[in-house]
C-alpha cells in the first residue's frame, strides 16, 4: 500500500499516517478518544450516539476505522456495507476527528480497497458539503430533508 509523504518527522524517523479497521478490543482500549472524534459528527444529525456505534460494530454491522498520524488517533470513520437490490455500497457514515489533511489520502485508499474486498459497486456518504473537496466524487445534487413530526 503506498502511504502520501505527508508523515511527520520525528528525529530521523518519518511516521506516516496510518488508517486501518482494527480488532474490537482495540477500539475498546481506545473508546474515550474514539467517541470524542465521533460524538461531533453524531451530534450532527441527532439518529446516533457513538455508544451506538459501538454497539453497532460488536453486532458485525458497522465497521470503526481509525486514522493515525503524528499525534496519535486524529480520527475515527464509521462505515457500513449496504445491500441494495442492484447494488452493493459502503456507506460512509461518520467520520470526526482533525489534521485531515495528514490521513485522508491514505482513508481513501484504505477505503476504496475496503470497498472492493467487500463486493462493493460504490462508495457513499450524505455530508456536509465541505467533504466535497476531500472525498473525490460525484454529487448528486440531491438534498437530505428532515422535517420533525411536531414541525409545521
Amino acid at each position: 500500500m503506498s502511504h502520501a509523504r505527508t508523515g511527520a518527522i520525528i528525529g530521523a524517523i518519518s511516521i506516516d499516517p496510518r488508517v486501518r479497521l482494527p480488532p474490537l478490543d482495540e477500539v475498546l482500549r481506545h473508546w474515550p478518544q474514539i467517541e470524542a472524534h465521533l460524538r461531533r459528527a453524531t451530534e450532527r444529525t441527532g439518529c446516533y450516539e457513538p455508544i451506538d456505534l459501538l454497539r453497532m460494530a460488536f453486532a458485525g454491522a458497522v465497521g470503526i476505522w481509525l486514522c493515525e498520524g503524528r499525534k496519535g488517533i486524529e480520527a475515527a470513520v464509521v462505515t457500513e456495507v449496504k445491500q441494495y437490490p442492484r447494488k452493493r455500497i459502503l456507506d460512509v457514515l461518520f467520520a470526526g476527528g482533525g489534521n485531515m489533511a495528514e490521513w485522508m489520502p491514505e482513508l481513501r485508499v484504505a477505503i476504496d480497497k475496503h470497498a472492493r474486498e467487500m463486493g462493493c459497486d460504490h462508495i457513499a456518504s450524505i455530508a456536509r458539503k465541505g467533504w466535497i473537496k476531500a472525498w473525490p466524487g460525484r454529487a448528486t445534487g440531491d438534498v437530505v430533508i428532515v422535517r420533525g413530526l411536531g414541525e409545521p
